[in-house]
């Protein structure tokens, strides 16, 4: 009998890059994240709106803050975020 292993891993961390600012309009940012197989990616503005879909967004104002949610839908959905404004970047939780 043979059985195929499917490996999956929950997104543990999340980085954005560029990692510093100071950010301006035009500037693309690029969240990426561990975890198997590739998580998606979904950006929300602070009122938890979603603004974008993917790893990248491209800021559209000098004064932002935004979500990177790296997310792995398994039988228990699995999620890493990080918050990003235009004064500073930080990690903000991670929810396995």
């Amino acid at each position: 009998m043979h059985y195929d292993v499917l490996y999956t891993d929950c997104p543990s961390s999340v980085t954005v890059s560029p990692s510093s600012g100071p950010f301006k309009a035009g500037d693309m940012l690029t969240c990426t994240s561990d975890g198997y197989p590739e998580p998606s990616y979904k950006w929300t503005d602070s009122n938890g709106v979603i603004v974008s879909t993917g790893p990248n967004i491209t800021l559209t104002g000098s004064e932002f803050k935004l979500v990177c949610n790296a997310t792995n839908n398994f039988t228990t959905p699995c999620r890493a975020s990080i918050t990003v404004s235009s004064t500073e970047t930080g990690l903000m939780a991670i929810v396995c």
